[in-house]
Parts: C-alpha cells; sequence; structure tokens
C-alpha cells in the first residue's frame, strides 16, 4: 500500500481528509507539528506528504525547506487555509509541489486528485534525472541519442538536445588551448596561446 504523511494542526481537518487519501489506496500517517514529520521522513519512506502552513514547533514553509535539503524526491502538497497568495508562492518556491486550499468545496476529493497529479510528476521527474545521468553520447562525434516526437530516437549536436529539453539556452563556441594546439599547431606556431581569448 502507498505511504502518505498528513501533518495538520486540526483534528478536524485530518478526519475529513483521511477517508479520501485512503480511499486512494494511502496508508495515512498523521502527525501534529513539523519536528515529528521531519523526523518521520528522515526515518521512513513516504509516497507523498501533505502538510498544513500553521502546524507548531516548526511551520510548514519551514519543514518543507529542511525536508528539501534531506530529501527532493519526496511530493509534497500543502492543505490550506491561508488567504495569502504570497505565502503560497513562497511555499512553491522553496519546493512545494503544489497547494489546495480548505476554503475550496470538497478539498478532501480536489487534494486527493492534486496528490496523483504531484506523484506522476515527480516520477517523471526523477526518471529525466536518471536517464539525464546516463546520456548515450557517440564516442567519436559526441552526439546525443534522443528521442523524439512519435518516439522515433535520433542523434543530435549537444546544442540542440539542450535547447530541445531547456529553451532559452545560447551557446557560444570557442575552441580551448588544447584543440589549438591539436589542429592549428601551424596557424599558432607563433602566436601565444591566451586560454580566454578563444571563445565567441
Amino acid at each position: 500500500m502507498k505511504q502518505s504523511l498528513l501533518v495538520h494542526e486540526s483534528p478536524a481537518i485530518v478526519h475529513m481528509v483521511t477517508p479520501f487519501l485512503k480511499s486512494g489506496g494511502y496508508e495515512v500517517t498523521c502527525v501534529e507539528n513539523g519536528k515529528a514529520a521531519l523526523q518521520n521522513v528522515t526515518g521512513l519512506k513516504y509516497d507523498i506528504l501533505v502538510t498544513s502552513l500553521n502546524i507548531p514547533k516548526m511551520n510548514g514553509l519551514e519543514l518543507i525547506e529542511n525536508i528539501r535539503l534531506r530529501n527532493n524526491c519526496i511530493p509534497v502538497v500543502i492543505l490550506s487555509d491561508t488567504e495569502s497568495i504570497e505565502t503560497a508562492v513562497e511555499a512553491m518556491r522553496i519546493g512545494a509541489d503544489d497547494f489546495v486550499s480548505e476554503k475550496i468545496e470538497n478539498p478532501g476529493k480536489t487534494l486527493l486528485f492534486v496528490i496523483e497529479r504531484a506523484v506522476q510528476l515527480k516520477r517523471a521527474e526523477r526518471r529525466l534525472q536518471i536517464y539525464e545521468s546516463n546520456l548515450p553520447i557517440c564516442m567519436h562525434c559526441k552526439k546525443i541519442r534522443y528521442k523524439r516526437e512519435r518516439k522515433k530516437y535520433t542523434w543530435v549536436s549537444i546544442e540542440e538536445y539542450f535547447n530541445q529539453k531547456i529553451s532559452g539556452i545560447d551557446f557560444s563556441h570557442g575552441i580551448c588551448p588544447e584543440c589549438i594546439n591539436k589542429y592549428y599547431a601551424e596557424e599558432t606556431r607563433h602566436v601565444p596561446v591566451n586560454e580566454h581569448a578563444y571563445s565567441a
């Protein structure tokens, strides 16, 4: 069974949310404060963490920040009654994956939907990290094997690969002193090499 950690100061909210988590196949562990939550996350493996922002001993923002220092894999969803957009944005900035307001109609059902989405996104993120830590690179031309649309593989340059992954990257092409000596030895025989001067 999937494991969830629910951190909330309100027994009423815990009582309301727990059946929805169980209906989604989650075994629910409940704690009332941030320090207890951090100890649980450090010692045990959870598939999802749901936390309020107003928990005692260590508030929700502090909890998220501390968790991300130790574990960047567990999905974190905020369940809070805050009306502050700034607080919600700050929670996302420091590592929360999503946010659900307690004041909406049927927050338990919405929470379960958001949890499943966060879990799927985190799983995809981990797969991408694993894949990119083992890039298939040609030993001669250094092109990268990359899956395009329609699941077809092709070999692309490093520049094209990163442009596909992260838009907005610009590459400045240059040549290092070792390659100058290797490929342009005759042309640069009498020219002093400055290792900082060969980037475009």
